[in-house]
C-alpha cells in the first residue's frame, strides 16, 4: 500500500500537533487585563463582577484549555481576565487555569495601610472613647433631659 505526498505530510502534521497538545497548552495572556468573576445571565448578558455587561459582537471567552467557551456553558463565578472594548463591552476573557490564579494580580488596587487596620470603619466617637447623647426621640434642636442623680447608696 502506498500512501501519496500529502498524506504523509497530513500524518506528520497530526503527530506534531498531537505532541504539542499533549505538552501543555500555552497561552500569553495580556498584562494589562483586570482579573474578574464571570457568570452568564442570559443572551448575550453575564455579570462581571458585580455588574452586568453586554458581550460585545464577536466576544471570545476562552477556558483553561484556551478552547472557546459558549457563554451558556460558562462555570458560575469563573475567574478570568478580561478586556472590555470602547464601548465598555466584554470583548475578550480567558478563564484562569488553577496556576494563573495562584498568580499575584498585577491590576490589583493596592491595600491601603489605614484599610486593615483596627480603627477601620469606627467613629470618631469611638475612637476617641466619647459617648455620644442619646438624641434618640429628640427634634431638631431640642436638648436631652438630664440624666436622673444617682440613688445615693444605703449604708
Amino acid at each position: 500500500m502506498k500512501l501519496g505526498v500529502r498524506a504523509w505530510v497530513g500524518l506528520a502534521a497530526a503527530v506534531a500537533a498531537a505532541a504539542a497538545f499533549a505538552q501543555g497548552v500555552f497561552r500569553t495572556l495580556p498584562e494589562d487585563a483586570p482579573r474578574g468573576y464571570l457568570t452568564y445571565i442570559a443572551g448575550n448578558v453575564v455579570k462581571l463582577d458585580d455588574a452586568e455587561k453586554r458581550l460585545a459582537p464577536g466576544a471570545q471567552i476562552r477556558g483553561a484549555n484556551n478552547l472557546i467557551v459558549l457563554p451558556a456553558a460558562l462555570p458560575r463565578n469563573a475567574l478570568v481576565k478580561y478586556q472590555l472594548d470602547g464601548d465598555g463591552l466584554l470583548l475578550r476573557a480567558w478563564i484562569l487555569t488553577a496556576a494563573e490564579a495562584a498568580q499575584p494580580d498585577k491590576n490589583a488596587p493596592t491595600k491601603l495601610p489605614w484599610a486593615s487596620s483596627p480603627e477601620a470603619g469606627r467613629s470618631i466617637d469611638q475612637l476617641l472613647g466619647n459617648q455620644p447623647e442619646n438624641r434618640i426621640g429628640l427634634r431638631p434642636g431640642e436638648q436631652p433631659a438630664a440624666a436622673p442623680a444617682a440613688p445615693a447608696a444605703a449604708q
